[in-house]
Formats: structure tokens, C-alpha cells, sequence
């Protein structure tokens, strides 16, 4: 080295050390301030998927190194010495910290798949799971290790390049002054410490009692949701009761309750033709949702169909059939879709397809209707209420509805990925039809 000339990296080197630099700062980043909850499932997803990009880089990082030439040391003795030994150990983390993680991944209790950036399957490890706890602990330990080492590496950078005056960043800089390079690094320092305040502020930390009280809403809207829907179940029984109970009250003879019960003639006459017919056209939706401590987890149906026909005048004569194609089930996420298509969720394979029949329609006033039916889901068969309402007039109608399932009377979600889960879940639909 002479004056502001210096012996550079390899184009190779140079690349592969500017983009482990960027992916290393924004895996600590999320590392350190991703949530532990279902509320973190997509940048865990993220995590993972960035930890073994790192893991190949650095692989492919060492090889070259072994193949390619390196630039003479700059400083000999004991920082000489203390400069390699931050080195050799930022090669270790990089290697030891994807390597944990993805161990930690694969002893997980809970069987994630691993889909590296949503689309490349990752093998797990054939790691124990008693030593989930002792892997989780070393990674966390080689994550400040490593948060230690790139300070050093940087601090020590600067202090070359500027106290001793060497262009030292020059040597790893695509443009030999170094200016580059600088930029370069304030852009790594600047994006890890951009991600870390940034998602610092959007998932805050929680405590325990915060936690709790973001699922109590859940409950009490579940409780208002019994407490109304049994107050319908007792003003249609007190409709029930005030029939039969008006002919005995007008029965002052036994001839009486025969003659009025020979009167209504017209009401078979009504329900003598076939409900009209009713085709569900595209664009509808059916999504749902369920509470995963305290964490609402959405998601929706792409393929579904129905055959409908109903008389909104008259719903006793209404015939509903709904089927829908659970391999169509989405969370807009890749490994989350694969695990609720799993055996442990809905079983798609073995069971392809859930079916709603109704049994009765019945009308509640004001276009609102409620609806007995029976759901058969994964081979099991229980009786499932909906309610729906109406819109419009003529031979084209809206509908918009709800239902409340409880999934483990299906069998739903029978692993420890569903721990967290609460056991309702909440079914929307909506679609237009026309007749």
C-alpha cells in the first residue's frame, strides 16, 4: 500500500460482503423486535427465511475467500491479531446463528414448515426436541454476539480509514476512494436501525395483563352474541305458545277448533309450487376469522358454490346447499396456507370438501333471516345455524351473513400449533344472486 493506494477485494468478495452485511442487519433488526405471538408469524417467516439466505452467502463467501486472493494485512501485532480474531468469529457467527435457528425450527413442539420467502420448501433438521430449550438459548446468545461483533467490525473499519488514514474501507468499496463504501455502510446502519424503531413502534412489547385484556373483548362479544341470539330463541317461543294457546282459548265448544282448523286451505295452496331458484353470482366472498391469544387470524375460501332456492316471502319452503373446496383455504401466507390444509386443520386431502344443507329457514323481519342446517366437515356432521339478510328486490337480491363454528366439534386444529387458538370461529360471507 502507497498513500491512498490500496490492494482491493475481488469483485466476488466485494459483493458477497455487501449483501451479508444488508441481510445481517435486517435479521438482528427483526430478531430482536419481532413479536413472540401469532402477531409475529410473518416476519418469524421472514427471520427464518433471511438466517438461511445467510447461512448459503456465507458458505459461498468462504469458498470464494479460499480461492480467490486477499489483500495483504494492513496492521500487524496485537490489533493486527485482535482484527482477525473479530473476523474469524464473525465467520463463526455466521454460520453457528442460521444454524441454531434453523435447529431451534426443526426440535420446534410446533411442526412449522419452513417456505423460504413463501415459496422454496426448507428441510427441518432430524434435531431432538429435548433440546429445543438449550438451542433457543444459544441462539439468543450468538444474536448479541453477533450484534457485538458488527460493531466492532465497523468500528474498527472507521477507525482505519479515518484515524490511521489508510482508505482501509477502499479495500472492500466498488469505488477504490472508499466513498462508496461509506455510503454503502451508513445504508446497513441505517436500514438495521431504521427496521429495529420501525417495528419496535408497530408491534409494541406486551405484558401479560395487556394480553388479557385484548382477549376479553372476544369473550364478551361472544357472550352478547348468545345473549342475543337466545332472546330469538325466546320471542319464537313465545310466537310458538301464543298459537297454540289462542284456539284453546277460543274453544267455548268442541265444535269450534274443527271448523277453524278446516278455514286455512290457502296455505298449500302457497307452498304448492317450487321456491324460485337462484344463481350466486362471481365476486362473492367467504372468509373467516379466529382469536389466537388475543391476535385475530384472517383468512378466506376461493372456491366455493351453492345451489339456492327460496321464496323471501316465504322461507319454511326454502332449499340451501353450500359446498366449499377446503384446498382453497387462504391466509395470504404460504406456510400458514400448508398447515391450515394439514391433517391437523382441515385435511384437504382426505376431506376435500365441507357441506351446509339447511333443514328450515325462518324469518326474522326487516330482510333478516335465520337459518337450521346441518355442516358436515373431515367426516363429522353437526347441526349449524346461520343467519343471513337480504337486500334489494326483484329477480336480484344481496346477501351478507354469519355463522359461529365451533371447530372443535369438527376436529379442527387438534395439535400444538392450535394451542392459542380460541374454539370459535367466526364465518362471513357475502355474495350477490339473481333470479
Amino acid at each position: 500500500m502507497l498513500g491512498n493506494r490500496v490492494d482491493r477485494y475481488s469483485s466476488g468478495a466485494i459483493l458477497l460482503h455487501w449483501l451479508i452485511a444488508l441481510a445481517l442487519a435486517a435479521v438482528i433488526a427483526i430478531g430482536f423486535t419481532m413479536p413472540k405471538d401469532a402477531s409475529g408469524f410473518q416476519l418469524f417467516q421472514l427471520h427464518k427465511s433471511i438466517g438461511i439466505t445467510i447461512l448459503v452467502l456465507t458458505v459461498v463467501r468462504i469458498v470464494w475467500r479460499l480461492t480467490h486472493k486477499r489483500p495483504d494485512k494492513v496492521e500487524r501485532g496485537l490489533t493486527g491479531f485482535l482484527a482477525s480474531a473479530v473476523h474469524v468469529l464473525f465467520y463463526a457467527f455466521m454460520l453457528l446463528a442460521p444454524l441454531t435457528g434453523w435447529a431451534v425450527v426443526s426440535s420446534s413442539e410446533l411442526d412449522i414448515p419452513t417456505l423460504l420467502y413463501g415459496v422454496v420448501p426448507w428441510p427441518h433438521l432430524p434435531v431432538p426436541q429435548s433440546l429445543n430449550h438449550t438451542l433457543e438459548e444459544a441462539h439468543e446468545l450468538l444474536a448479541f454476539l453477533g450484534l457485538a461483533l458488527f460493531v466492532l467490525h465497523v468500528a474498527g473499519a472507521l477507525r482505519h480509514h479515518f484515524l490511521r488514514g489508510d482508505n482501509f474501507i477502499g479495500r472492500m468499496s466498488p469505488g477504490a476512494s472508499g466513498a462508496t463504501g461509506l455510503l454503502l455502510g451508513a445504508g446497513v446502519v441505517a436500514l438495521g436501525g431504521g427496521l429495529f424503531f420501525w417495528l419496535g413502534a408497530a408491534y409494541p412489547k406486551t405484558d401479560a395483563p395487556a394480553a388479557e385484556e385484548t382477549v376479553a373483548p372476544t369473550d364478551e362479544a361472544t357472550d352478547a352474541a348468545v345473549t342475543e341470539e337466545a332472546a330469538g330463541d325466546e320471542e319464537g317461543s313465545e310466537e310458538e305458545v301464543t298459537g297454540d294457546d289462542a284456539p284453546a282459548e277460543a274453544s267455548e265448544d268442541e265444535t269450534a277448533p274443527e271448523e277453524e282448523a278446516a278455514e286455512p286451505d290457502p296455505e298449500p295452496t302457497v307452498a304448492a309450487g317450487p321456491p324460485p331458484s337462484w344463481t350466486i353470482q362471481p365476486g362473492g366472498s367467504l372468509r373467516f376469522s379466529v382469536d389466537n391469544s388475543g391476535t385475530a387470524m384472517n383468512g378466506s375460501f376461493g372456491q366455493w358454490s351453492g345451489n339456492i332456492a327460496m321464496d323471501p316471502d316465504n322461507p319454511s319452503t326454502a332449499q340451501i346447499s353450500i359446498n366449499i373446496q377446503l384446498a382453497s383455504a387462504t391466509m395470504n401466507d404460504a406456510t400458514q396456507n400448508e398447515m391450515l390444509r394439514g391433517a391437523e386443520f382441515l385435511a384437504a386431502s382426505a376431506n376435500p370438501t365441507a357441506t351446509w344443507r339447511s333443514s328450515s329457514v325462518t324469518s326474522q323481519g326487516g330482510g333478516r333471516y335465520r337459518a337450521e342446517g346441518t355442516l358436515s366437515l373431515k367426516g363429522v356432521s353437526r347441526s349449524q345455524p346461520i343467519t343471513f339478510t337480504l337486500s334489494g328486490n326483484g329477480n336480484s337480491r344481496s346477501v351478507s351473513g354469519q355463522a359461529t363454528i365451533d371447530r372443535n366439534a369438527f376436529s379442527v386444529g387438534t395439535g400444538p400449533n392450535a394451542s392459542g387458538l380460541a374454539g370459535n370461529v367466526t364465518l362471513n360471507f357475502a355474495f350477490d344472486a339473481t333470479r
